[in-house]
């Protein structure tokens, strides 16, 4: 097989996810009378491609963001304060100036200085690392109320001035920017090709010479720019309000399973590619489920939770399936 056809074999198979997501959510939709309006299927007008466009990017951002510490041995619960304490500071800053490249800039920059802040606190503190990061999630949510009198931001994404990077274009120049830092990390970085190695055996890692307080250092500014990205896009998108209780861990992970998903699907290509097609399928069922009337509330959490079983429980057994076809292949072969 040459690369030309290798690289074609790749991009059909990631793309398999999104297109069957497309086919199952028009056919469940399309037999149902609620979904259509004057006698139009609603799952397939013009709002399908830019809802799916605006969520997906900030779906792969912050699935971007998880993934790299996850990726680096790390599950780090403070990269949802980061990014509601980054979004309220970068909001404001953006309504007071009326610019939302400035606040785009603030939000990276806050978003860094929490995440280097955290990785001190971890290197430092040598506290396990779920304890340190839930220590960092309090102390971050905590600063959401004492942060600009403790109102949050209301009105930056209801203007379109402001809110540019929440909608189409605008939208797609910081989920661009976080997927380069995400690739520019992992493939172009000692500190990214080090971080594998960590987190496969820590101590081996060591005894060779890599530094890894300095790699944790590294990693979490690449973090720290991947979550100011994802926070101008979520401020650009919805009103933020002072968290507390750990709700911010609960904000974050609501966009983990394209991570998990996404991992899987980019073994036919690579993960962050993964990331961005799990992302596309997932928001394709979530613009079905809402065409339904079942995308908010407990019908959406039961249906994605027994989907992503399902997911789940077709990858754990995906090694058998390729064993089962070859065979299958080889007793045709010799009739």
């Amino acid at each position: 097989m040459n690369n030309s056809e290798n690289i074609m074999k790749k991009i059909i198979l990631s793309a398999i996810f999104p297109v069957l997501m497309f086919v199952v959510m028009l056919v469940i939709t399309a037999s149902n009378d609620k979904c259509y309006v004057n006698g139009k299927l609603i799952f397939l007008s013009a709002d399908l491609v830019k809802q799916v466009i605006i969520n997906s990017c900030m779906t792969v951002c912050v699935a971007l963001a998880i993934w790299l510490q996850l990726k680096n041995g790390r599950f780090d619960f403070s990269g949802g304060a980061s990014m509601i304490l980054a979004a309220i500071i970068a909001g404001n800053v953006g309504i007071m100036t009326d610019s939302p490249v400035l606040a785009l800039l603030t939000a990276v920059a806050v978003g860094i200085v929490l995440s280097c802040l955290t990785a001190v606190v971890y290197i430092i503190g040598r506290l396990p690392i779920i304890i340190c990061t839930i220590g960092m999630t309090l102390l971050y949510e905590s600063l959401t109320y004492l942060t600009f009198g403790g109102q949050g931001i209301r009105i930056f994404y209801s203007q379109p001035h402001t809110s540019v990077f929440g909608r189409i274009p605008g939208v797609l120049l910081p989920t661009a920017l976080a997927v380069a830092a995400f690739v520019i990390f992992t493939y172009f970085t000692a500190a990214g090709r080090k971080g594998k190695v960590l987190s496969n055996n820590q101590r081996a890692g060591v005894n060779i010479g890599i530094n890894e307080k300095k790699n944790i250092f590294v990693t979490y500014i690449y973090t720290g720019i991947i979550i100011g990205l994802a926070a101008i896009v979520y401020v650009s998108q919805h009103e933020v309000s002072p968290q507390s209780g750990l709700a911010t861990s609960g904000i974050m992970f609501s966009y983990i399973v394209p991570v998990f998903m996404g991992t899987f699907i980019g073994l036919a290509s690579c993960d962050v590619m993964g990331i961005a097609i799990a992302a596309v399928g997932m928001e394709i069922m979530n613009y079905g489920l809402n065409c339904l009337n079942l995308g908010a509330g407990g019908w959406q959490q039961i249906i994605m939770g027994i989907f992503v079983l399902g997911f789940y429980a077709f990858s754990a057994q995906t090694d058998k399936i390729q064993a089962f076809m070859e065979k299958r292949k080889k007793s045709a072969k010799s009739a």
